[in-house]
């Protein structure tokens, strides 16, 4: 959640923030609304009053997945009222911002004409929409509140379970964590499954720190076929894309590297084995913290057609083969030491280790991200 700060309202209302990343992304002006006139499709209208700010910059900028894209501005009156009547050439997510920290976020449609009520306090800010075309953008208030509660309770819980010496009660505590949690997931499914794709697009690249790739073709599904020119849906399209080929069902890419002994390996090579691709890093401490479920995962199935092939994301030989010989990890090996720029990681577009894909014995992926637990009762299934 890389766009978001948490801001406490009063209330007794939470909602988030959205911090504007003109210093970290791409920051474009779209086409004035007096230079589009004739060919804009999207006309509307927000007005509204910022309480407690006369003659202020209010910046209206449009969001998407890696840019904001600067619509225009406007200055509050004496009163603290502002209003602007523009067009866009497509239905929108728009940033109302008074500030470079906090934002609120509206779905711009064909005919808007939405009012917004925002009152800054030393917390962050509160905000009220309301208006014509305006429902959508209170679906995501909506979302946005009950979002913050669910945070706040599961950051109150941990509080609470760490410090409790009670066993009874600490068990309690984490039932209602676990309750709390499952809420808060399906919070974040219900409007990416059930709502407008504009809403399901701001919730997934603003609440989720990772974009599943489900979800990604589930609202670029949705947009099909009568939103296909939008540039929302070319950003998930892009996204799909550039991911298919590394999904459940899919074949594993093939990748080729040098083992210990400078012998290449192929991961073709391995075909007729279940295989996991595990990669990891010497340097690595929850690697090595997984390494003797690993191993003992090995030794149960080895004999009956399961191969673990490491990936290392190493930099130097030396580490590298010293940790695969003082760790034991008897499976195959294979390292190009390019650290992070190692071929195979950029490949599955690895961005954390551990991380394993588990290939079946004709070459298609199984699961991604499977450790522990996970891991086992996967291979339990695959070697009953």
């Amino acid at each position: 959640m890389n766009r978001l700060i948490l801001l406490a309202l009063c209330l007794s209302i939470s909602l988030l923030g959205f911090a504007q990343k003109t210093n970290s992304a791409k920051t474009t002006k779209t086409t004035s609304s007096s230079k589009t006139a004739k060919t804009s499709k999207v006309h509307f209208t927000i007005e509204g009053k910022l309480q407690g700010y006369s003659k202020h910059l209010i910046v209206l900028n449009k969001f998407r997945l890696n840019k904001l894209e600067f619509i225009d501005s406007v200055i509050t009156n004496d009163t603290g009222y502002f209003k602007y009547t523009g067009s866009l050439n497509e239905a929108s997510i728009v940033y109302v911002q008074y500030n470079t920290k906090t934002a609120v976020p509206l779905i711009i449609e064909e005919g808007a004409n939405i009012q917004v009520h925002m009152i800054p306090n030393d917390q962050g800010l509160y905000y009220e929409v309301h208006g014509k075309g305006s429902e959508k953008s209170r679906n995501l208030f909506t979302f946005i509140k009950q979002f913050t509660r669910l945070n706040n309770d599961l950051a109150n819980l941990e509080r609470a379970i760490s410090s409790e010496s009670d066993p009874m009660k600490t068990y309690e505590l984490q039932m209602l964590f676990s309750t709390r949690q499952q809420e808060y997931y399906m919070s974040i499914d219900s409007m990416i499954q059930y709502h407008d794709p504009l809403e399901a697009y701001f919730v997934l690249f603003n609440f989720t720190q990772e974009h599943k790739f489900a979800d990604v073709r589930t609202i670029k599904t949705h947009m099909e076929p009568k939103q296909i020119q939008s540039n929302y849906y070319k950003d998930l399209k892009e996204i799909y894309d550039n991911n298919k080929l590394l999904e459940v069902g899919e074949m594993a890419p093939d990748f080729e590297l040098p083992q210990t002994d400078g012998s290449l390996l192929k991961l073709s090579d391995l075909r007729g084995k279940v295989v996991l691709i595990d990669f990891w890093a010497s340097w690595c401490g929850p690697c090595r913290a997984e390494f003797p479920n690993v191993k003992a995962l090995y030794a149960k199935y080895k004999s009956r057609g399961f191969e673990i092939l490491g990936v290392s994301l190493d930099k130097d030989k030396p580490s590298w083969v010293g940790s695969i010989n003082s760790l034991g990890l008897t499976w195959r090996h294979v390292s190009d030491l390019k650290y992070w720029s190692c071929a195979p990681a950029k490949l599955y577009k690895v961005t954390g280790i551990p991380f394993t894909v588990l290939v079946d014995k004709d070459g298609k992926i199984l699961a991604k991200g499977l450790r522990g637990e996970e891991l086992d009762a996967q291979l339990i299934k695959l070697f009953p």
